[in-house]
């Protein structure tokens, strides 16, 4: 299957030098804030991918051509690369990219304004159980479109562990353009 990432040009020339790029804590600027979500990501990808036994950071993917200037990509300035990869379907887990912010957001994924009524006397381990509805792409068709819209099937994203070398088609270099943030995701929870 034919998928796209995106990468800081740092994190491809590692992935020359030594053949690879997988999933880690230490390349990921969201892992810190949202450390409880990829370790679930990461029990998904053991669950759902039977090529995966390991414990590696997912490598997000996708279907179509990412916009090298989208928000959520590069800083502005940063050198960035797209990488075109093919890689067997059976090693991606694809989700709803849309619905995905509910884990991040540790809300729970419903159906309806009825459900989500429910959900708040849901207890933690039944919300994260919930989240499981980001890769059932006929429930989340079938939900309310007064309650969440219409599903998009042009907007999912995959994880795979591993990005190899010869999995690599195509290279585009080019400078982000998005916005000048200093830095992404929540702030920082006070200790």
């Amino acid at each position: 299957m034919i998928v796209y990432t995106v990468h800081p040009e740092s994190i491809y020339k590692m992935m020359r030098e030594q053949g690879y790029y997988e999933g880690s804590r230490t390349h990921s600027d969201h892992a810190e804030w949202f450390e409880r979500q990829y370790n679930w990501m990461v029990a998904q990808m053991k669950k759902r991918l039977p090529n995966y036994e390991g414990d590696e950071y997912p490598v997000w993917v996708w279907k179509r051509h990412p916009d090298r200037n989208g928000p959520a990509n590069l800083r502005r300035g940063t050198r960035g690369v797209i990488l075109k990869l093919e890689i067997p379907d059976e090693d991606i887990l694809w989700s709803d990219f849309m619905s995905w912010h509910l884990p991040l957001n540790e809300g729970p994924c419903t159906s309806s304004k009825e459900e989500s009524e429910e959900a708040d006397n849901w207890s933690a381990e039944e919300i994260e159980k919930s989240w499981e509805m980001i890769f059932d792409f006929e429930k989340l068709s079938n939900r309310d479109p007064d309650w969440w819209g219409t599903f998009d099937p042009e907007c999912i994203q995959g994880v795979t562990p591993r990005i190899t070398m010869d999995q690599v088609k195509k290279v585009t270099r080019f400078i982000a353009k998005g916005p000048k943030l200093e830095k992404y995701g929540p702030p920082k929870k006070k200790k």
